[in-house]
């Protein structure tokens, strides 16, 4: 995220929108397939047919993500240039879509003949044909752009003879505002406008529901169709309930489906009258499902139109050249869909329609207009819906968590047909299941953190349920949902809890426990997961690099950051993986690596403290003793959602502890709250409690948000808002030289690294990763006058940063963003790293402690992280500080999300 773009929020400016520009590319993709916007992947004013060569062919339920770009901009009478239209409003070159100016200029149109529609080249679905109803679903629709444009052109819309009033045509710029002071997400609740009076500054706002006016299939003809009528193919349907989570159904006309999509809304009123809606550029994420032919009539009967399905509505869509066609047309296809899905005989279903269906208009601008029924699914099997299956799930959860017994076997349906399945076994019939449950107690405190479910009839469901437990872990539970006469009841259910099992990605070795405590103390009962670093009495150090390991000499007494542990209570649970000789920051490299993220699935660990880390966020152990070089405890910190400190240069022992490079290494600790980090930080530093010191000023630093990711970077102003708010003074300063500190510190590292293990290295071939090796190679090529130059470089700035710095606290994003997915081309991890290594290497270099922490977020989305860096010695200050702004932005998180 750019800053100016940081900076306009701030401002609360709005004139031109605030929110994400999501370039080609950029920013949020969820699926692994992409298809990118441009001359080459869209077709401009004309659809699909028969013939035409699919951009790409998926299996049925595959998910692809789509840019879309809207044609508002690109057209004729708005000059042709998405740049000289969109910066006559005031948006910079730089915020316009680079693949929108391209269209413009390259894709091919027929100005006198074509519409004026852009959507996806044909997707091809294996194994649809003719006869066939292909599922197009909206997943998740994304604004790629924070404003959008509403038009009206002589001799369109439902009054050409008024409007527009005089000669021009009429685009509307409508800017976008979060409806949440400070929350960027492109998919984040927000509102559009239209001025009042021209020129003038009160505005009418409304709230944005994005969706795609065209989804469509492939006609059977081979002349391409104009982009405007819609049609038994769907096409420019605009019916504004297509938002996330429905589903539109289109018989399948020619082999594949070639399905496509375009003409992106940001809002639309039913009629759509002016001639467009909002009309605004979206990355969208669709699913393609496939129904047989037998499937579908049986579901539907014969589809004359397409079909629409919401979370609460059935939505037959009528298409005519005048509303009374369209509107004729709809109650038909209403009454046959009645008899077809629910068995309602004709007259009966004519006549519950007249009582309780609303029919909408879809549009009435586009040559074929169009009328859609809001049939509400719950009208006809009592507590039918999702609204009704998820309450049914919600109660269920209570009655695991309150250990309700009767609650949980009411919960099953009766007799010898349910079944639940876990790790140890299949339990038959409610009776099992009953039992089960009266002898096994209450399950863990958990949260909910997605609901999925896919219908596979008006009476079943399949609901997948992602939890994530109090002590660490997620679990997921499977369940087929049944309706009956008593409601929604469990037929099956498969539970995957939390694995406690050894996982050799996270663990080297463990025991029950490895070490005991040594005395009873402040930390009884806690338990450390210890990086492969430090010396364990009776245990070899192996550094993540198991020929090392096999050569290493047992260790004959305890590191004493890890004596101190043990003297105060805790026990050992294991020594835990690590990168190789801690050379890393993403958890990638060994042959163990990588271990999965507890806290966002799919994506890495963070390293070199990636094990520890992993136990701890797992549940596996309580405390993670590690080191911190280059960032090696706060990037697993942000990436897990966990609390990481690194201590002040030598403030800890490292005696017992395998080097990486001295002038940089540090030990500390990760928890999951910031009560016990209090607690291990006492019982590691001898001496009395430390006081905090009186912190009165915080800074940040603006050109530390550059490549920063909007929701960090936005974590970041909340939590520098709510500072000013708690009484302390906040400034937003430059800070002189800072970007030398990287280039400084790796020269420094790779000569240290090199000093401590090159040797080793160079002895044994073949024994590390490549990317490791890859450093240790370039740390061996270094000139020697090139590392002293560095070495007297490291000394003046950290002289000169300590002393800027002064006793001020400086709060930073601890990374650029949440964890990278597991299958991040190496380049763009590369690219990763050296952003990340702009933000952690400051603390290394001047030797400051820095604490990571957690920033409220919804529980399904992925952690990050803010760092507070102080003075030497201020741990307790940081730890004081941190723990009371994280429980203001979370009561503030928690009473905005209300």
């Amino acid at each position: 995220m750019e800053q100016r773009e940081i900076k306009t929020a701030q401002n609360g400016a709005s004139e031109i929108g605030i929110g994400p520009v999501l370039q080609r590319g950029t920013g949020p993709i969820r699926s692994a397939h992409y298809v990118h916007a441009g001359a080459d992947t869209v077709l401009w004013g004309r659809l699909p047919a028969a013939g035409d060569a699919p951009l790409l062919t998926v299996d049925d339920g595959t998910e692809v993500t789509i840019d879309t770009v809207s044609h508002e901009g690109l057209l004729e009478d708005q000059g042709s240039d998405p740049a000289v239209f969109f910066g006559s409003h005031g948006v910079p070159i730089d915020r316009v879509l680079e693949d929108a100016i391209e269209i413009a200029r390259k894709a091919p149109r027929e100005a006198e003949t074509d519409g004026p529609h852009v959507v996806s080249r044909p997707i091809a679905v294996r194994g649809a044909k003719p006869g066939d109803v292909l599922g197009i679903t909206l997943v998740e629709a994304l604004r790629r752009v924070p404003y959008g444009v509403i038009s009206n052109r002589h001799g369109r819309g439902a009054l050409p003879d008024r409007f527009p009033e005089g000669p021009e045509n009429v685009s509307v710029f409508s800017p976008v505002v979060p409806a949440e002071p400070g929350n960027l997400a492109a998919d984040a609740p927000a509102w559009g406008s239209v001025p009042l009076r021209s020129g003038e500054a009160g505005r009418a706002r409304f709230k944005l529901h994005p969706f795609l006016g065209i989804m469509g299939v492939a006609v059977a003809e081979t002349e391409r169709p104009h982009s405007v009528p819609p049609g038994i193919h769907g096409g420019n349907i605009d019916v504004s309930l297509l938002t996330p989570g429905s589903t539109i159904f289109l018989p399948v006309q020619v082999p594949g489906a070639l399905a496509y999509v375009g003409d992106p809304h940001f809002a639309q009123g039913d009629g759509e009258v002016s001639l467009t809606a909002l009309e605004a550029s979206l990355r969208v994420t669709v699913r393609f499902d496939l129904v047989p032919a037998a499937e579908a009539v049986a579901r539907w009967g014969t589809l004359t139109a397409p079909l629409i399905e919401t979370p609460d509505f059935v939505v037959p869509c009528g298409l005519g050249s005048t509303l009374d066609e369209a509107m004729r047309a709809c109650v038909e296809a209403s009454v046959s869909l009645l008899g077809a899905r629910y068995s309602m005989e004709a007259h009966l279903a004519y006549a519950y329609l007249s009582a309780a269906t609303d029919f909408r208009i879809s549009q009435v601008v586009d040559r074929v207009v169009g009328v859609h029924a809001t049939i509400r699914r719950s009208d006809f099997t009592a507590g039918h819906g999702s609204a009704a299956l998820v309450a049914a799930s919600e109660a269920y959860e209570r009655a695991l968590t309150g250990n309700d017994v009767e609650a949980l076997a009411a919960a099953f349906v009766s007799g010898p047909g349910a079944l639940r399945a876990d790790a140890h076994g299949v339990l038959r019939g409610s009776a099992d299941i009953f039992g089960f449950r009266s002898r096994r107690g209450g399950t863990a405190s958990r949260t909910v953190v997605n609901r999925d479910i896919r219908w596979i009839d008006a009476h079943n469901a399949l609901m997948m349920v992602e939890t994530r437990t109090a002590a660490g872990g997620r679990g997921l539970n499977t369940q087929h949902w049944t309706l009956g006469a008593e409601g929604w009841k469990i037929a099956l259910a498969h539970v995957s809890a939390p694995a406690p099992a050894i996982d050799p990605a996270v663990w080297r070795i463990v025991g029950t426990p490895l070490v005991p405590a040594a005395a009873s103390g402040a930390l009884s009962g806690e338990r450390i997961a210890v990086k492969d670093l430090f010396a364990v009495a009776g245990q070899r150090i192996g550094a993540g690099v198991p020929a090392y390991l096999a050569e290493d000499a047992v260790e004959p007494e305890h590191a004493p950051a890890l004596a101190a542990l043990l003297s105060a209570g805790a026990e050992v649970t294991g020594i835990a993986q690590t990168d190789e000789f801690a050379y890393g920051l993403s958890g990638t490299s060994g042959p163990h690596s990588p271990a999965a993220n507890p806290a966002a699935p799919g994506r890495l660990p963070g390293g070199s403290t990636s094990g520890p880390a992993v136990a701890v966020a797992s549940g596996q152990a309580s405390i993670a003793l590690g080191t911190d070089t280059a960032g090696s405890i706060r990037v697993p910190a942000a990436y897990q959602g966990l609390w990481g400190l690194r201590t002040t240069h030598g403030l800890v022992s490292r005696t017992g502890v395998l080097p990486l490079a001295p002038s940089f290494d540090s030990v500390g600790w990760l928890t999951r709250e910031p009560g016990l980090l209090r607690r291990v930080l006492a019982a590691s530093v001898p001496g009395p409690d430390t006081p905090s010191a009186r912190v009165t000023e915080v800074i940040t630093v603006p050109s530390l948000l550059r490549g920063v990711e909007c929701s960090v970077a936005t974590a970041l102003f909340a939590a520098f808002a709510t500072l000013g708010e708690l009484g302390y003074s906040t400034t937003s300063t430059e800070l002189d030289r800072l970007d030398e500190v990287p280039e400084v510190f790796r020269l420094v590292q790779a000569g240290e690294a090199h000093a401590a293990h090159g040797e080793w290295v160079a002895a044994h071939p073949g024994a590390l990763q490549p990317a490791v090796a890859a450093r240790f190679r370039a740390a061996a090529e270094l000139d020697p006058e090139v590392i002293a130059g560095a070495r007297v470089h490291q000394t003046e700035l950290r002289g000169l940063l300590n002393e800027a710095l002064g006793d001020r606290l400086l709060l930073i994003p601890t990374t650029p963003g949440p964890a990278p997915r597991v299958d991040i081309p190496p380049a763009e991890l590369d690219a990763v790293r050296v952003a990340t290594l702009r933000l952690t290497t400051i603390a290394s270099l001047t030797g400051r402690p820095a604490l990571a922490f957690p920033v409220p977020g919804t529980p399904a989305s992925p952690p990050i992280g803010l760092s507070l860096i102080g003075p030497p010695g201020s741990e307790h200050t940081l730890l004081d500080l941190a723990d009371s702004l994280t429980r203001q932005l979370t009561t503030s998180f928690d009473r905005e999300t209300v």
